[in-house]
């Protein structure tokens, strides 16, 4: 009986998560919040019991989603509100992206604004929202759950409805149809000229997140253009971000984005995407430059992934920005950041002297009075010569393991997979190894989660995957496959490209229109805008061109034509916002070129530098070369067909 009472109180807060495979889910298992899993049992049981919805949306190493738990979702005082009033549904952003996606939409058209995480969404029994809102003090949230549950039924339904008369506007406007004038590189560099930061690199103030796919296309727009302002923006943001603290100066890898705008301070989030994108983009960029800094930041990126990331030849998603201090709470940073004193007195009783030792820690921005959270410590980012210091940051990695590393969120994502093991194929451009380990790790993911001729969303190991995939699984699976074909030419790497692009158009194509998600209960369109990482949507159109030059579908390139047609509006309005979606549209204008030869020829075969240009085995006597519709270059030599392909290229530019 004792031995009862003694475990009880482990057992009382357990909510309907405790059987979740979802990471972020089962954080809140133990909350005295009566969660229930998004699902039709949840509304039903809203609508019998006539109780309010509370939807709140989140990611588990969302720091703002960790602060709100620990002061309400926790907190009796306000699990008694929820629990007595309020049905209260919990979701995980990165499993359900389609909800997420259609929740932050109708924040934004509510309150003319974009949104965030924690989303906080609060609706009537039959479904209709009354209120969104993101992170909210425990007081403030207090306030507005007894503002709703006082308020008369006749106000929160005038709420509701004007709420969903503004939705309706919003769905029922038509997207207009409009032609884009020929000096679209020309106004898209303006835009990202007068938002470049001249000072620091990167774009706007703070917070300041790196927008790869923005720099990758103007790597491209400088591959077609020449423009050298293009590529001055790129080098400059590349440099600034890898000498500063938004780079992980000891370990390597990029942490999702920086709080100032000088990249010093990050939040310390490790995201595999970000990663995955950075990664490709200094790969690309190095082969423009050839910068052994560049070099040196993809090598070590891919280090730090395959050291805290990679399991089973598969990639978890994420590691949190939170750690555990020496007082056991969790503190931001904690494990990245430095005490000066503690690492000089570290690497004096390792063997380096003083003077020395000094200068390694000047040389990594470890000072005196530290420049993190008040002055009592330090993130690392580069002031001197830090390869000089070699043997001292091994110390400092070593000082540094001492602690205890942050949650790391183990589900397997596909869409993030392979967005990373694309990665890891642009990334022979500084090292030719990378190839093999590439295809190793894309024949694992597609082990895993491509069962049957089903491809799934993700799993959390040893469990088997469920979730059947949405839009991004298809798109940028379909781009790392063609990228895999490329590399090593391989047949059956295109075959299956082939069948995945096919697939993506059968499940997510509807009426004109595509679709995040297929056969769930809440239709999402999918966003042309990269937000978080490149556009889903975009990446598919240009995978769908790609398809066709190689395999010839002129249904899909009519999907193709017709979809990119459509999006025009949003280029017209703000490239700025849309670079994958500018880049598909620079691919169909300026020119996509499939050179088609025995596989002997195109193994040795030389770079060209234009972004726009593949390779097809063909069992041909001549070299041909071939855009979306035919071919119109036939050579016996290499040299002579790509003299040609130039010079066609250069006709085409002017």
């Amino acid at each position: 009986m004792r031995l009862l009472l003694i475990l009880l109180p482990l057992f009382i807060f357990a909510n309907e998560l405790k059987n979740s495979t979802s990471p972020y889910l089962l954080q809140h298992k133990d909350n005295p919040v009566n969660w229930m899993e998004w699902s039709n049992r949840a509304f039903q049981k809203a609508k019998k019991e006539n109780k309010f919805i509370f939807l709140s949306i989140g990611y588990s190493t969302c720091h703002w989603c960790h602060v709100m738990a620990r002061e309400s979702f926790e907190d009796k005082e306000v699990a008694k509100v929820l629990n007595k009033n309020f049905i209260s549904i919990k979701v995980d952003r990165e499993r359900r992206v389609d909800l997420d996606r259609y929740y932050q939409k109708q924040f934004n058209i509510v309150n003319g604004r974009g949104g965030g995480w924690p989303l906080t969404v609060i609706m009537l029994p039959n479904k209709k929202p009354i209120f969104f809102g993101t992170y909210l003090p425990k007081d403030a949230l207090l306030d507005i759950l007894n503002q709703i549950t006082h308020s008369s039924k006749d106000k929160l339904n005038r709420v509701a409805n004007s709420i969903q008369k503004a939705l309706k506007i919003y769905d029922s406007a038509k997207i207009p149809s409009v032609k884009l004038s020929k000096n679209l590189i020309k106004r898209a560099l303006f835009s990202y000229k007068k938002s470049f930061d001249k000072v620091n690199g990167g774009f706007g103030n703070s917070p300041k997140f790196p927008q790869a796919s923005t720099l990758e296309t103007l790597l491209n727009i400088y591959k077609i253009t020449k423009d050298k302002d293009a590529l001055n923006i790129v080098t400059k943001s590349l440099n600034s971000m890898a000498k500063g603290g938004i780079y992980d100066q000891i370990d390597g890898g990029f942490f999702r984005y920086s709080v100032d705008s000088k990249w010093q301070i990050p939040h310390f989030e490790k995201m595999l995407y970000t990663n995955a994108e950075l990664i490709s983009l200094y790969a690309k960029a190095y082969e423009v430059t050839k910068s052994k800094l560049y070099k040196r930041v993809v090598k070590e990126s891919i280090e730090n992934i395959e050291q805290r990331f990679l399991k089973d030849g598969v990639y978890y998603s994420a590691s949190n920005a939170d750690s555990l201090n020496e007082d056991k709470e969790e503190q931001e940073g904690y494990y990245f950041i430095f005490d000066y004193q503690e690492a000089l007195d570290f690497l004096l009783k390792n063997g380096i002297s003083k003077s020395r030792a000094k200068e390694a820690l000047k040389a990594f921005g470890i000072e005196p009075m530290g420049n993190f959270e008040g002055g009592d410590y330090s993130n690392p980012r580069v002031v001197g010569d830090i390869l000089k210091y070699q043997k001292a940051r091994e110390l400092l990695k070593k000082l540094r393991a001492r602690r205890e590393y942050p949650f790391i969120d183990k589900k397997i994502n596909t869409a993030w997979n392979a967005l990373y093991i694309k990665a890891l194929f642009d990334a022979t451009k500084v090292d030719k190894k990378y190839s093999k380990l590439a295809q190793n790790r894309l024949h694992s993911l597609l082990n895993l989660l491509y069962k049957d001729n089903v491809l799934y969303h993700q799993t959390l190991l040893p469990h088997k995957p469920t979730q059947k995939a949405l839009l991004e699984d298809y798109a940028f699976l379909a781009d790392t496959l063609f990228s895999a074909y490329q590399n090593t030419l391989d047949e059956k790497y295109n075959h299956l490209f082939r069948e995945i692009v096919k697939k993506s158009v059968k499940l997510f194509y509807k009426n004109d229109n595509w679709y995040v998600n297929n056969n769930s209960d809440i239709k999402v369109k999918a966003d042309y805008d990269d937000s978080g990482y490149k556009s889903a949507v975009s990446k598919i159109l240009e995978s769908i061109l790609k398809d066709v030059a190689i395999n010839g579908d002129y249904n899909l390139l009519n999907i193709a034509k017709k979809s990119i047609n459509n999006a025009n509006i949003y280029l017209k309005n703000g490239a700025i916002f849309y670079p994958t979606l500018l880049n598909v549209k620079l691919m169909q204008d300026y020119g996509l070129y499939i050179i088609k030869a025995k596989k002997s020829t195109l193994i040795n075969l030389k770079n060209i530098i234009y972004p726009y240009i593949y390779k097809e085995v063909k069992d041909y006597q001549n070299i041909q070369i071939c855009g979306l519709s035919s071919c119109f270059i036939s050579a016996k030599s290499v040299n002579k067909a790509l003299k040609q392909l130039v010079n066609l290229i250069d006709k085409n530019l002017n």
